[in-house]
C-alpha cells in the first residue's frame, strides 16, 4: 500500500481525534519550553496513537530524538515526517486549484506554511470542475506574496460526511 492510500484509509478516523489531540499538542509545547524531552516523546507518541500521520508528532520526535542523541529513533521519525511531507508537496506544485497540493487535513497545511518560512494573509476557499481547494496568500521570509493552493477534496468530504450525520 502507497503511503497516499495508507494516508487516505486512516483519514476516517480524523474527525474523533480533536479533543484529544489538541489537548496533547497544547502539552507537548509546555514540555518544549521546559525542556523535558522525555515528555515530549511520551505526548508525540500519545498523539500518534490518535493519529500516526501527524507531521507535528514527527517532527517534535525526530527533534528530540536529535537532542537526546537517539540517532536511530531520530532517523526513524524523520524519514516518515518527510517521506509524508513528500507525499503532499510530490502531489502538485501549489500554484493552482487544479495543481493544488493534495491534503486530507487542515493541520497539513499549516505545517507545509510553517516549513516554508510563511505568515498567511488571507485564507479563502477557490474551486474547478474537479476540485476544491484552500487558496492561501502568504507572506515569505523574505517579504514577497505567494499564493499556494492545496487541494482538500478529502478534507471537504468528512466535513460534508459529519454535517449529514447530524
Amino acid at each position: 500500500m502507497l503511503i497516499s492510500e495508507t494516508v487516505f484509509w486512516k483519514a476516517n478516523s480524523f474527525p474523533q481525534k480533536s479533543t484529544n489531540y489538541d489537548s496533547l499538542k497544547k502539552q507537548v509545547y509546555a514540555e518544549i519550553k521546559n525542556k523535558n524531552y522525555n515528555n515530549i516523546v511520551r505526548l508525540t507518541k500519545a498523539m500518534l496513537s490518535i493519529d500516526y500521520t501527524s507531521l507535528f508528532a514527527h517532527k517534535y520526535l525526530q527533534q528530540t530524538y536529535k537532542i537526546l542523541g537517539d540517532t536511530t529513533n531520530r532517523n526513524k521519525y524523520h524519514d516518515i515526517e518527510f517521506g509524508l511531507l513528500y507525499s503532499i508537496t510530490k502531489s502538485g506544485d501549489g500554484k493552482s486549484c487544479e495543481t493544488g497540493w493534495h491534503v486530507i487535513q487542515i493541520e497539513e497545511e499549516y505545517f507545509i506554511l510553517n516549513m516554508l518560512g510563511a505568515e498567511l494573509q488571507s485564507q479563502s476557499i477557490s474551486s474547478t470542475d474537479k476540485n476544491a481547494c484552500d487558496k492561501m496568500i502568504v507572506k515569505t521570509e523574505e517579504g514577497e506574496t505567494k499564493t499556494y493552493f492545496f487541494e482538500a477534496n478529502k478534507v471537504f468530504e468528512m466535513e460534508q460526511k459529519m454535517f449529514d450525520k447530524k
